[in-house]
């Protein structure tokens, strides 16, 4: 089998050109909510930091779509690519724009901290991490759940877990509202990051043996 790089540049750039016509939708909210961050809503650069993290997300789900739906899976095993790879490839895409989106969202904090209306914003750092650490969790939950039962049964799964992190996210700002985000509330920042990357690499093991007894 042929596991050098170049199957797996292969796999993410053919889900990227799938993906190409959801980067303008993208990018117009990402301007929509750029214009209220200038107008002073603080609130309006969460929402965009959400809308980013569980976009990154997503786009991995409709590439799964993609594979379901046109029967990619079948055609692409008839290559030299391992079902191993395969796998590897979509959380690699997905790691590519989860840390993409937790990126832009860093500079554009970097950015409006030098606004003078949003002086004193610090809490908003402490919310992206947690943020990026709850985007890990939920999209360590859609990759396994959506190749076990399909694209209908996946759906609404994706649905539910995404309520419970949205709960979950809401929950800890306001525990760490309580704490007024202060330094006590690293050890709770560094556990809430230990258990989205632990939760991440087991989602990753366990794709791996769902995918691996699949039949197409």
């Amino acid at each position: 089998m042929n596991s050098g790089k170049t199957v797996y540049k292969g796999l993410i750039y053919k889900d990227l050109f799938l993906l190409k016509e959801a980067f303008p939708i993208a990018a117009l909210a990402v301007l929509f909510l750029l214009f209220s961050i200038t107008l002073g809503f603080a609130g309006g650069f969460l929402a965009l930091c959400i809308m980013l993290l569980v976009f990154a997300v997503k786009v991995v789900e409709s590439t799964l779509i993609y594979d379901e739906t046109d029967g990619w899976d079948s055609f692409v095993l008839t290559a030299p690519v391992s079902r191993k790879e395969i796998i590897r490839s979509k959380y690699l895409l997905q790691i590519l724009f989860l840390a993409g989106a937790f990126l832009l969202s860093a500079v554009l904090l970097l950015l409006i901290s030098l606004i003078p209306q949003f002086d004193g914003e610090e809490w908003l750092y402490i919310m992206l991490i947690v943020g990026f650490c709850y985007a890990l969790v939920y999209g360590a939950v859609v990759i396994p759940v959506y190749l076990k039962f399909g694209q209908h049964t996946s759906r609404y799964v994706a649905f539910a877990v995404l309520v419970v992190v949205a709960g979950l996210y809401g929950a800890t700002f306001g525990i760490s509202m309580f704490m007024e985000f202060a330094a006590s509330t690293i050890p709770l920042l560094i556990g809430i990051l230990a258990v989205s990357l632990a939760a991440y690499g087991a989602s990753y093991l366990v794709s791996q043996k769902i995918y691996a007894k699949r039949e197409f």
